[in-house]
């Protein structure tokens, strides 16, 4: 029973992915946004490298598992690049992709504000493999344990207007609408990449000398299918410590914690799902680990 299970939430999952693969939603996003807006390469006064991973529903088999690295920092006062490399793998469909971002920085000589136009080149290798054991059992000619992979790539584009207190972004993702199955002999899905829009919004209210809180709303709409938000709210002490709490769309609470020392930045993030599919996992863990790498490019 739990292995047929496993195998219709699998499918439940794959239903989704095989319309549209897009960057996974962490619900740190706040960290490693980057990956979401190639516009927000070198917005930091500091290069940034950040190492994240997810793992989805844990103690269910074929869960979504979810691994990025990313690095972008300013060349100069206008010009900055950026990128990361992720993995995803949820039962026996996996996903690898690679971008580099290129963004230009316009100063508006207020209070440090920016306005950040970015671009980015997106590599993607796609593979599908169902193992025979995978399999429900019977010949069913919607499933066979025949693999399919492929290689393609898409762009992405976006906006960014920051200081050091306010940051707004918007941003396209796969606009090319690039598919992994154009070929004959694979009727499973065309298994597009549907094109994404992100958006974010937040602002640090400084309370005082130590203490900060910054509430912030993330946005991702899938052009044909649903829209998901994040709403987040992060109390940070002499930006050494940090604790947030998040609500998504997807009924879920999410709790995260953060430390920084000496130039290094550790934080954990635990979300809770209510309904029925609490019933069957034990939540989504999420680790990130970012290194501030001094860059004196910008200013």
């Amino acid at each position: 029973m739990i292995k047929k299970l496993s195998f219709y939430l699998c499918l439940m999952v794959l239903s989704l992915e095989v319309s549209s693969q897009q960057a996974v939603m962490f619900s740190q996003y706040f960290i490693n946004d980057v990956i979401y807006n190639p516009a927000i390469s070198g917005s930091k006064d500091y290069n940034q490298l950040t190492i994240q991973t997810r793992q989805q529903w844990l103690g269910f088999a074929g869960a979504p598992l979810s691994a990025n690295i990313s690095y972008h920092g300013a060349l100069n006062n206008r010009s900055a690049m950026g990128g990361f490399l992720d993995h995803d793998r949820t039962g026996p469909s996996s996903q690898s992709n690679l971008q580099i971002n290129y963004a230009y920085h316009v100063p508006l000589n207020y209070d440090r504000t920016f306005l950040s136009f970015g671009i980015g080149a997106k590599f993607m290798y796609y593979n599908l493999d169902f193992q025979v054991d995978d399999l429900p059992p019977g010949n069913d000619p919607a499933f066979s344990s025949k693999a399919f992979e492929d290689f393609l790539g898409d762009v992405s584009s976006g906006i960014y207007l920051y200081n050091d207190n306010l940051f707004i972004g918007y941003s396209v993702v796969n606009m090319l609408q690039s598919s992994f199955n154009d070929q004959a002999g694979y009727d499973f899905s065309r298994n597009v990449e549907e094109r994404v829009y992100y958006g974010i919004l937040g602002y640090r209210f400084q309370l005082d000398r130590d203490w900060a809180i910054e509430p912030s709303v993330f946005l991702r709409h899938l052009e044909n299918s649903y829209q998901e938000y994040n709403l987040s709210t992060r109390v940070l002490y002499s930006d050494q410590i940090w604790t947030a709490i998040s609500a998504r769309s997807n009924s879920s609470l999410s709790f995260s914690l953060g430390t920084n020392s000496d130039n290094v930045q550790f934080a954990y993030s635990f979300d809770h799902y209510f309904g029925e599919i609490s019933h069957y996992q034990n939540g989504t863990h999420e680790i990130t680990i970012s290194f501030r790498v001094p860059n004196n490019n910008k200013y």
